[in-house]
């Protein structure tokens, strides 16, 4: 039985106070069984808005869980994605930054 390695991709980004994060976990070598998770997100401003992404990308497609504190985002599910939304930032809601309506 062979030993697997993990290779481990992570960059971050962070301008003007916004941050940008990416990161990767691959087992090598490649385990078919088990479908790997990757993620990405990013953090806007002080009051720290942000959506991070983990998500499988695999022979079933692609299954994304979806974690943010966004204004207008909700806890609806959609296709095969996942919302695990949380109340905006008190910012977002003094500047009348809201939950967006069905179009009409």
């Amino acid at each position: 039985m062979s030993s697997s390695t993990i290779v481990l991709f992570s960059i971050v980004l962070s301008m003007f106070g916004n941050n940008y994060s990416q990161h990767i976990q691959i087992l090598t070598p490649p385990v078919v069984e088990l479908p790997h998770p990757y993620s990405y997100g990013y953090s806007f401003g002080d009051e720290l808005e942000y959506r991070d992404v983990e998500y499988i990308a695999d022979a079933e497609g692609f299954r994304p869980i979806i974690r943010s504190n966004e204004p207008g985002m909700s806890n609806q599910a959609a296709a095969d994605t996942t919302y695990l939304v949380q109340p905006p930032p008190p910012a977002a809601v003094v500047q009348g930054l809201r939950k967006v309506g069905p179009l009409k």
